[in-house]
């Protein structure tokens, strides 16, 4: 359950990151593109995460 939290959570800040860049810079960057470097992003930051908490508490 956590995952499919967090999974939202990049989707929501993929659109909003898109809808910036689209709306007020004037870039025309497709949303898959976006959403794929904001999902790899948070996969990235979950798994260093888990690891560090695996090393520091051991179990």
């Amino acid at each position: 359950m956590f995952i499919l939290r967090l999974l939202i959570a990049a989707l929501i800040v993929s659109y909003l990151i898109w809808l910036f860049n689209t709306r007020i810079m004037g870039k025309n960057i497709a949303l898959s593109k976006i959403a794929t470097w904001v999902l790899s992003a948070t996969f990235v930051i979950f798994v260093v995460l888990s690891g560090l908490s695996y090393l520091v508490e051991g179990s």
